[in-house]
């Protein structure tokens, strides 16, 4: 009983720390994942947002992310690095400030410019965009990394004149407050629709990311007898 016990509060905590992005069976929340049609802890990395059209709340998953490392996404008009915003998040064990750990940049011609921390942006006042990124949750395990951020849309919206734009995904080594190159963990992962227009269709990959969960669950729910 006692084994049973410890293996279902493993399952749970498992659950509970590397799915955060079991509610993508929400219609309005678009999920996806690197690469393409991975599962749950399968994805090297998992990015969930979902908008009202004035803000979008937004999740970054990653894997076999270790200290000194950072996860992001890109929002971008086209699949290609260039004149993109990049929305971050490092895993950072010796930084106890929150603010430190999530941040900005912009990517250039095969180039990238640090906007700032969420910290810095706010002491120095120079995320002139507009963005107002704020970190919500944060939760690292031996290899994993979770953030929940929030930001507005606006800026988006208007430095590239639409509301759906092309999502990149990355990871890479964090060296003094900078995100390095991130090598061939790049890829274009999808669209996503900024307008907080309920979707018509469910993303398949939401789907994986639940159905694991569930499974999870209904296995843990079956060692209880």
């Amino acid at each position: 009983m006692f084994l049973k016990l410890a293996l279902l509060c493993s399952l749970l905590g498992l659950v509970a720390s590397r799915t955060h992005l079991t509610d993508c069976l929400d219609d309005n929340k678009y999920c996806v994942g690197l690469p393409r049609g991975c599962i749950g802890t399968d994805c090297i990395v998992a990015f969930s947002s979902i908008s009202n059209g004035t803000h979008t709340e937004i999740e970054l998953f990653g894997t076999d992310i270790h200290d000194k490392s950072w996860i992001a996404i890109a929002y971008s008009s086209d699949k290609v690095m260039k004149d993109d915003f990049v929305v971050f998040c490092v895993r950072d064990e010796k930084e106890n400030n929150l603010e430190q750990k999530g941040g900005l940049a912009h990517n250039g011609d095969h180039s990238n410019k640090m906007i700032g921390t969420i910290k810095s942006m706010k002491e120095k006042k120079t995320d002139k965009s507009g963005f107002e990124l704020e970190i919500n949750e944060y939760d690292v395990d031996e290899n994993t990394l979770y953030c929940k951020m929030s930001h507005r849309v606006e800026p988006i919206i208007d430095h590239f004149n639409m509301t759906k734009v092309e999502i990149l995904m990355a990871k890479g080594v964090w060296i003094k407050g900078n995100l390095t190159y991130h090598g061939k963990s790049r890829n274009n992962v999808g669209t996503i629709d900024l307008s907080g227009k309920k979707k018509e269709k469910k993303n398949s990959a939401s789907g994986s990311l639940a159905f694991l969960s569930s499974a999870i669950t209904f296995l843990a729910a079956k060692m209880l007898f």
